[in-house]
């Protein structure tokens, strides 16, 4: 009986210093690890981009040129050419060739403070390292409503900071040239209730621009720069015909 309690002892004695000891390197060593594991996810973002855009390249053939989109083994040719614009300044909406998640259809624009960046429709991570996004949940410019557009502060997006009431912001895209004008900026919570009841207002065209604040901060940040603005120009989009 003493004899196994000596192997017992043999056995279960250094497993459980084993336990111990792994539970203290863990404790110790876990902060550690996951500041080096967050580290590297912020200078990930900061890459460039080792993926290809998935997408259709919309605003590339908006003059009618020829492209070549391939998928998988088949290769297919895609011309878009502008819609025609009615006398009033319309396009039909059975005339247009709607973007989807991943094409870019435009770029934005904005000589005062030296923006200018290709619009992607949709705002995953991947597109926002190519360029500006649009949120797919709001309406693209000429549809009635609020237009959302965001891209990362660094290298450039975030001199929207530095517009002010009565600038100009240009959104050519593939069907059409639109100007709005800057109404508000401002820095809020991206929860900011007044952005979000502008984003369901149907009762006029505007757009809304923004990134992330701090300026130089690196990664996902709680606050926000907001630019509003309001249509000036650029071909509406007509949902009856």
């Amino acid at each position: 009986m003493k004899q196994l309690k000596r192997v017992g002892a043999f056995i279960y004695v250094p497993l459980l210093f084993m336990f111990f000891g792994y539970l203290i390197i863990y404790i110790i060593g876990a902060p550690v690890i996951n500041f080096a594991s967050s580290a590297v996810e912020l200078i990930s973002l900061n890459d460039a981009p080792s993926f290809e855009q998935k997408g259709t390249n919309l605003f590339e053939k908006r003059s009618g040129q020829t492209e070549q989109v391939s998928s998988d083994k088949q290769t297919k040719k895609n011309t878009t050419q502008k819609p025609d614009t009615s006398e009033k300044g319309e396009i039909s909406s059975s005339k247009m060739v709607y973007p989807v998640g991943g094409d870019q259809f435009g770029e934005i624009v904005i000589d005062k403070v030296g923006i200018n960046e290709p619009l992607y429709y949709g705002d995953s991570e991947e597109i926002l390292r190519l360029g500006a996004g649009q949120y797919i949940g709001s309406m693209i410019p000429g549809d009635l409503g609020t237009t959302l557009i965001g891209g990362h502060n660094l290298p450039s997006f975030g001199k929207i900071y530095y517009l002010e009431i009565g600038d100009e912001v240009s959104v050519h895209t593939h069907y059409g040239d639109y100007t709005y004008r800057v109404t508000e900026v401002k820095v809020a919570n991206y929860k900011d209730p007044s952005i979000e009841a502008k984003l369901g207002d149907q009762s006029k065209r505007s757009l809304i621009l923004y990134t992330c604040y701090p300026l130089d901060a690196i990664g996902l940040t709680p606050e926000r720069v907001f630019v509003s603005a309001d249509y000036v120009s650029g071909p509406i989009i007509d949902e009856k015909s």
